[in-house]
């Protein structure tokens, strides 16, 4: 499929007994052979080698012996094997003939190649060159939106490499079709244009060798049908029709809404009195007293508001009581975080920042279980010009997996030369977005009536990398299909989106 994305889940995911038989044909998957030719990953013959029909392989009995073929818009496509790490495959293009006058095609502007509209598969400048065979002719190779992506002049009629001879050169951009153009270039006779009949192919820049890659001693002539060519596939492709679920079992669930936040898995959505008990992924969507919906989740008694849900993220951002905060009387922000440590949920330290706005102050933060230092920051000094109540201050980076922890707002410890002047002690984990909102210019901060501050849960860990949804395996899909997702293993999912990748590049190419 498209869009791969892997997610490390606290959750515990039940491994199927289909994906277990599935998993225990993975060790042939890329070693599968076919005639002379090893099949490369992520094609495959067996079902449980190749992730969507495009990608199946047919070990057909030829007149030559076996070979593999894919189908590539109904077209049979023959595979040669990998000549390139990463997502290439060598296969055998058809050549296109051009002016000839036999059974060949005798018109301009015709497909050269295997037309691979509609598919995650196109043709690479990176791995390709496009060649030409005949003679008196400007070759020239157009693209997708009929622009020249190259070309190149043939030699002379007569001038001693005759129809036998050819040109080639580079083609630049990726492209899933072109067409050819042949224009005369030389003056001649009806001699000369009895010998234009010409061919146009792209062929893989590194399978044949030498100076002239199109030499007659390489097999390549007016005559040739077929050349290698280097076959490339974008691995977050999904399609215009959304991400399609595997050939096995696949379940439709739908979104729900509180308020105007939308949950999905693995989040379900329960009213204020009806809710089941031990479910950390329960969304309590409360009444407010004039009348909207506001979605909550409970952890260890908290109640705590949601503002965000994204699934790809894997996080929910909530309202968070400020950790530390000595600015009103009768505060009990003491610096003892929520603990998370026994729950599926973490501090997220890509999308949270712990930040102290202030001035004169030294931020210390301690792992609560270990009294480990585990972060701190300085303030700067107060004589700097900037009240004590403005967003000056000092941030500290949050650790990975973060479950708990506890900040202190103290003087310098060598306060020798340095101002005692101090501000009022504000210190929290928040969500780097409130952090880079309120520094990006100076300002003041009226914090005296702030209560809580949005910061960022992780409930998965998303990871980059390559995994496939797999057919015969159970697949769960959003109802608008835009998402669907297998599960493989006990704290792992592969999961495709149609359209996501397109801002993070590492997100629809999972790890498991």
């Amino acid at each position: 499929m498209g869009f791969h994305l892997g997610f490390y889940s606290i959750l515990l995911f039940l491994l199927s007994p289909t994906l277990m038989a599935a998993e225990s044909q993975e060790s042939i998957c890329g070693k599968e052979v076919c005639g002379n030719v090893t099949i490369p990953s992520p094609f495959g013959i067996h079902g449980s080698c190749y992730s969507r029909s495009l990608f199946r392989v047919i070990c057909r009995q030829t007149q030559n012996g076996k070979r593999p073929f894919i189908s590539i818009n109904d077209f049979d496509v023959e595979l040669l094997g990998s000549l390139f790490s990463g997502n290439t495959v060598l296969i055998k293009n058809p050549v296109t003939h051009v002016n000839c006058d036999d059974d060949r095609q005798k018109v301009d502007g015709i497909n050269v190649g295997v037309n691979l509209t509609g598919t995650p598969f196109f043709f690479s400048s990176d791995y390709n060159l496009f060649g030409s065979v005949g003679c008196g002719n400007l070759a020239a190779v157009l693209g997708n939106d009929s622009e020249p992506l190259g070309g190149c002049i043939q030699p002379r009629c007569g001038g001693g490499g005759g129809a036998e001879a050819g040109c080639f050169n580079q083609v630049f951009g990726n492209f899933s079709s072109s067409m050819v153009e042949m224009t005369a270039v030389y003056d001649g006779g009806k001699e000369d244009e009895r010998k234009r009949c010409s061919s146009a192919f792209l062929f893989s820049r590194l399978y044949f060798h030498g100076d002239d890659p199109l030499d007659i001693g390489n097999g390549v002539d007016i005559e040739t049908t077929h050349v290698p060519t280097t076959l490339s596939w974008d691995s977050t492709y999904c399609g215009h029709a959304g991400c399609e679920p595997g050939l096995g079992p696949t379940y439709f669930i739908s979104e729900n809404s509180c308020g105007n936040i939308t949950f999905q898995y693995p989040f379900e959505i329960s009213d204020q009195l009806h809710h089941p008990n031990g479910s950390w992924f329960t969304v309590i969507c409360n009444k407010t007293a004039d009348g909207r919906s506001m979605p909550f989740l409970n952890i260890n008694s908290f109640n705590l508001q949601i503002l965000e849900f994204s699934f790809f993220l894997g996080n929910v951002v909530v309202n968070h009581s400020i950790t530390y905060f000595n600015c009103r009387n009768n505060d009990n922000n003491n610096g003892m975080s929520l603990d998370l440590t026994a729950t599926p949920f973490y501090y997220s330290d890509f999308d949270n920042i712990i930040w102290s706005p202030g001035c004169g102050n030294l931020v210390t933060v301690f792992d609560p279980e270990t009294s480990n230092l585990i972060g701190g920051c300085l303030q700067p000094s107060c004589r700097n010009g900037n009240e004590a109540s403005s967003a000056t201050g000092c941030p500290t980076n949050v650790p990975h997996g973060l479950g708990s922890f506890f900040v202190n707002v103290s003087e310098r410890v060598d306060a020798s030369g340095y101002s005692q002047e101090r501000s009022c002690g504000f210190a929290s984990i928040v969500r780097s977005r409130l952090y880079y909102d309120l520094t990006i210019e100076p300002q003041e901060l009226d914090m005296s009536n702030w209560m809580y501050v949005p910061i960022s849960l992780q409930w998965s860990t998303p990871m980059s990398g390559l995994c496939h949804l797999r057919p015969g395996v159970s697949t769960t899909c959003s109802s608008d299909r835009q998402t669907c997702w297998q599960n493989l293993g006990s704290t792992h999912l592969c999961v495709c989106n149609r359209d996501f990748g397109r801002e993070f590049s590492s997100l629809c190419k999972g790890k498991t």
